[in-house]
């Protein structure tokens, strides 16, 4: 075998090796990475949490070219989450939360998002939370801006609905957590 592929080989390996790397990004961009802000390229770190399936589909996004597609498949409620834990880097201040999200069922739905505010250690600082209007089959984008409290280190993000029956389906797209000033 040549050099150049036992060295991929080798870089292979060890890669598969390590443990899950939590990606940590500048203050001012996206707190949340890429791929789970945009789903361009799949589904990122979200994953159904109860009561939905959560798949990443190519559709009339809001942005780009594909949403996270919520189907509810028990009522009550419903959840997505990411899957990170303990969430993204994020430093304390001012920051703005937002996120587009459309229905596209009969029934009239609300999507809440919840940022949650952790320490180094994971542990709850404070959670916020923006609400959507009741959604439709349009887009509708929902924006708060936000206090990350002293000592927060990290930021986990949920999207949320209180009703929903099965058959219920809610997308979402271009959801965004950014530091309005760096510290």
């Amino acid at each position: 075998m040549k050099r150049g592929r036992w060295n991929l080989l080798w870089l292979a390996a060890a890669l598969t090796a390590c443990e899950p790397a939590i990606i940590d990004h500048s203050p001012t961009s996206n707190l949340l990475d890429a791929e789970s802000a945009s789903l361009e390229t799949g589904p990122g770190a979200w994953t159904a949490w109860y009561g939905v399936t959560a798949s990443r589909v190519s559709t009339d996004a809001r942005e780009g070219e594909a949403v996270l597609r919520v189907e509810v498949t028990e009522p009550y409620g419903w959840g997505v989450h990411l899957d990170n834990w303990p969430g993204f880097a994020a430093s304390p201040g001012a920051h703005r939360a937002s996120f587009w999200a459309r229905g596209t069922s009969e029934r009239s739905l609300v999507a809440e998002m919840r940022v949650i505010w952790r320490d180094s250690g994971g542990r709850e600082l404070r959670a916020e939370t923006l609400s959507s209007p009741a959604l439709s089959g349009q887009w509708v984008r929902t924006a708060r801006e936000l206090t990350a409290p002293e000592g927060t280190q990290r930021v986990s993000v949920e999207v949320t609905g209180a009703e929903g029956v099965p058959a219920n389906v809610i997308e979402l797209d271009a959801l965004v957590v950014q530091a309005l000033g760096a510290r």
